[in-house]
Parts: structure tokens; sequence; C-alpha cells
């Protein structure tokens, strides 16, 4: 097992094809890099058995890449971790998190159907096989996106982290008109949930961030269960 201890790693880039496996990371800084910035899915690299604590992603990105069986506990992010439309199996995220936006699309503004068409079907066939994807129950987030993940697969804490569903939720004309001001940031997030063609959304309170944030999470969150809108 290789380890790396306070490591200054930059301006280190992987375009896709590769297989990392076996590492533990501790104290490191990754500084402008990019893992697996590929852009078809027969070209993703694959992530195995790596553990990563207390490490420090500064400007930079991970695109399409596959994960199994790996921890990152403690990862300080600046400004925001992008991940592009990687799939996970078995990956566990803990302690206090940086923002991170884990998007379902390969790279930003893609709109070519046939490579969408080929990274969903590759998704598909990859969460078949998948237990569980991700298990963010135990992490602290400043702030966490997720999309292209099926919510079934992702292990969660039922009181901060719950899934919202379009099936129950008519949108945001049956929130009453002081939601928007009580929550405004969770208002804001509804509002583009129900502007998309997603069915379900991840909520998730910021529990790294400032109390005002935290506490606009979780009454919007409370009062959407009180609603009967959430159902987890």
């Amino acid at each position: 097992m290789k380890t790396l201890d306070g490591a200054n790693i930059e301006m280190k880039f992987d375009d896709g094809g590769s297989t990392f496996v076996d590492a533990i990371y501790t104290n490191c800084i990754f500084d402008n890099c990019g893992l697996s910035l590929c852009k078809r899915p027969e070209k993703m690299s694959k992530v195995k058995r790596i553990s990563v604590h207390g490490c420090h992603a500064v400007n930079s990105s991970v695109g399409p890449c596959e994960f199994e069986d790996v921890l990152i506990h403690d990862l300080k992010t600046n400004p925001i971790l992008l991940i592009w439309s990687s799939f996970f199996r078995r990956v566990t995220l803990s302690g206090k998190i940086g923002k991170m936006n884990v998007n379902v699309e390969p790279w930003g503004f893609c709109t070519d159907v046939d490579v969408l068409s080929r990274f969903s079907k590759a998704r598909a066939d990859f969460y078949r096989e998948t237990d569980w994807a991700l298990d963010i129950s135990r992490a602290r987030f400043l702030d966490f996106n997720c999309r292209g993940v099926p919510f079934d697969l992702i292990r969660r804490d039922p009181e901060t982290q719950v899934v919202l569903c379009k099936v129950d939720f008519p949108g945001v004309h049956a929130l009453d008109e002081g939601f928007n001001e009580r929550f405004p940031e969770v208002y804001s997030h509804l509002k583009g949930f129900s502007k998309s063609d997603d069915q379900e959304v991840l909520l998730v309170v910021p529990l790294a961030a400032p109390k005002s944030r935290k506490d606009d999470w979780r009454g919007g969150i409370a009062e959407l269960r009180a609603l009967g809108f959430v159902k987890d």
C-alpha cells in the first residue's frame, strides 16, 4: 500500500485511461490538478482502494472517473470541487467536506446527444452491478449537490440529507408566501428543481456552513417534511 503524507502536488493532469489503486494520501494539497479529464466513457480512469485523509483540493476538478472502495475524510476544497459524470461504488465521504458538486454531464455545457447517451448507458451498466454507491451519512458538508447517482444507492442521514420527488412535490407554488423569506436558500434551490427535468433532488443540510445557512436548510427541510413533501 503506497502512502503519501504532506505532499504538495501541483499541475498534475490525468487525461483518462489510467488506474490508481492501493494508496493512502494524508495531509496532501492537490493544487490545480485534474483527474480523468476525458470526454468519452471508454476513457474513464479507475480509482480503487484509495484513502484520502485531511487533504486540500485547490482549483482542481475530476472528470468522468470510476471510483470503487474509496474513503475520503476531512477534505478542504477551494473554491469548489467539480466532479463530472463520475461513477461511484462503495465510496464513503466523512468528516468535514468543503463545497462539492457531482454533475451528471461529462463536462460543462455538454449537449452532444451521442456522448450523453453513451455516458447514460455506461452509468446504468455500472450501477446495475453496484450494491451501494455513496455513503454521506457522516459527512459535514460546506455545500453538496449531486446528480447522476441513483439516490436509492446513497446512504444518508435521514434527518439532514433527504430526497424530494416531483411526484410528491407539486412545485414552489404549493409553499406559503413566507417560505421564501424564512428559508431563502432552500426556496431558491427548490425553484431551480421545479424548472428542471430532474424527477428528484437530494437536499443536504450544510453542517459545516455558518449557522444562518444551516438553520435555513434545517428549517426548510423540516417544513417540507411537515407538509408531507419529504417521505423519508
